[in-house]
């Protein structure tokens, strides 16, 4: 039996064997689709965590992986700028050696480098 809004509990006629009629069923269709929701929130926290960690791997091997090609990119600068000083000197030999006597080795002593300027200045003094 329904209440309506002029119906009042003390006019109602419930038999105990209505009560019986009145329990209504699970809704478990509900009670599935929320279990299915919690293991669904635990799997996906569980890969989440999970990539966090690759990332976070991933992250430190590209740290390690930029700094050995830096290390790499200045040895090739270097050898290149030593390449360079060396076919000066080879070309500044043949020069001189086909300048001088033919079987004459010459040796050429590496110069100095000049100190370089600073560009400090003085603070103003007023």
């Amino acid at each position: 039996m329904a209440l309506r809004g002029g119906d009042r509990i003390d006019e109602l006629n419930a038999e105990p064997r209505g009560v019986e009629l009145m329990r209504t069923r699970r809704p478990w269709a509900l009670i599935v689709a929320s279990l299915l929701l919690v293991v669904l929130a635990v799997v996906l926290w569980a890969k989440w965590s999970e990539s966090r960690a690759e990332i976070e791997r991933l992250r430190a091997e590209l740290k390690v992986v930029y700094t050995e090609a830096e290390a790499i990119r200045t040895q090739a600068a270097l050898a290149q700028q030593r390449v360079a000083l060396l076919e000066k000197q080879l070309a500044g030999r043949a020069a001189r050696g086909a300048a001088s006597e033919p079987g004459a080795v010459l040796v050429e002593k590496p110069k100095p480098k000049a100190p370089a300027k600073s560009t400090k200045t003085k603070p103003n003094t007023r």
